[in-house]
């Protein structure tokens, strides 16, 4: 009996430890965390733990988050020239926002649009975005996706709109001032990825304070699973002595 005891005691420590990864994979998002990058590179592996396009910045954080070829990091300010960086008052506060190119000099052909991906899926996204000069001209869509690479079954749509007030922008070169924050979630499905701007419009949009809730851990499942099959046998055998 004491064994029996004992077996059960640990099976259900090991059901608790699975709820646990379960209830903190559920909960917790994963930030994409800008800043480390020079202005103006291609994201690229960067935040897969590999490397954006320009070698010095070494090799970026594992998060998880891949991007088409056309995605680069800007810093405020810095290329005024073409549009780029021309931004202030982003809510996440960090130096750098999320922009998708017109074209791509990075060496790497990109022929399948604007998208971000998370491969070990996710149940929400959310992030902020700003539209050049806040012009409803440039009102685009981001679109949820079961696949990578904007593929697979639409899960979901955000509307990226201007949001109808005046340009705020202290800089008069500034274009990327009004920041509107979108959540997705509720899925019927586990999302992949992400594309921005399905109207065509993504190089005119910033973004910002992007983030995941990854859906839970597969290794928690099971353990959660296999303990409560185990305390049900342990249980029955306990009935038969």
């Amino acid at each position: 009996m004491t064994m029996s005891i004992n077996k059960i005691t640990g099976l259900a420590a090991a059901m608790a430890l699975g709820a646990g990864l379960l209830s903190s994979s559920a909960q917790a998002s994963t930030v994409l965390t800008l800043g480390a990058e020079h202005t103006g590179v291609y994201i690229l592996n960067y935040y897969l733990g590999g490397n954006d396009s320009l070698p010095s910045d070494g090799t970026g954080p594992n998060l998880g988050f891949g991007f088409s070829t056309n995605a680069t990091v800007q810093k405020a300010g810095d290329s005024a020239n073409t549009g780029d960086g021309r931004f202030e008052n982003n809510p996440s506060g960090q130096s750098e926002i999320l922009a998708f190119a017109a074209d791509n000099s990075s060496g790497v052909l990109n022929t399948g649009g604007s998208y971000m991906n998370f491969a070990s899926g996710f149940s929400s996204v959310s992030f902020n975005y700003a539209l050049s000069s806040n012009s409803s001209q440039f009102n685009g869509t981001a679109n949820i996706w079961s696949g990578l690479n904007g593929t697979g079954t639409l899960l979901g749509s955000i509307a990226l709109n201007a949001t109808g007030a005046g340009n705020s922008c202290a800089v008069g070169t500034d274009s990327y001032c009004n920041w509107t924050g979108v959540t997705a979630s509720n899925f019927a499905g586990v999302a992949e990825s992400v594309t921005f701007g399905a109207t065509g419009t993504s190089d005119f949009a910033e973004f910002d304070g992007l983030q995941v809730t990854p859906v839970p851990l597969p290794a928690a499942a099971w353990l959660l699973l296999s303990g409560a099959a185990g305390l049900a046998g342990f249980a029955r055998k306990l009935r038969r002595a």
